[in-house]
């Protein structure tokens, strides 16, 4: 069980990361699926409006920093 840093509902963790690496790890045990599923609609929107690239290292950076404020990832 985990308290949803966005949403502060308790609920079951995903059953596994959301992608590879630490981060993901991070929003597994902190994010709840349903927020989860909120940031890829969000995404999705800022990578339209902007015109980003997930190619482009500073674009990538760029969304990770929204999708940390997102989620509430901020500490």
């Amino acid at each position: 069980m985990i308290t949803c840093s966005r949403c502060a509902k308790t609920t079951e963790a995903m059953p596994r990361p959301p992608f590879p690496g630490p981060l993901a790890a991070e929003i597994q045990t902190r994010v709840c699926a349903a927020c989860w599923k909120e940031w890829l609609g969000a995404q999705v929107n800022l990578i339209n409006e902007y015109k980003l690239s997930t190619i482009d290292p500073s674009h990538r950076e760029a969304l990770n920093s929204q999708m940390r404020t997102f989620l509430n990832l901020k500490d």
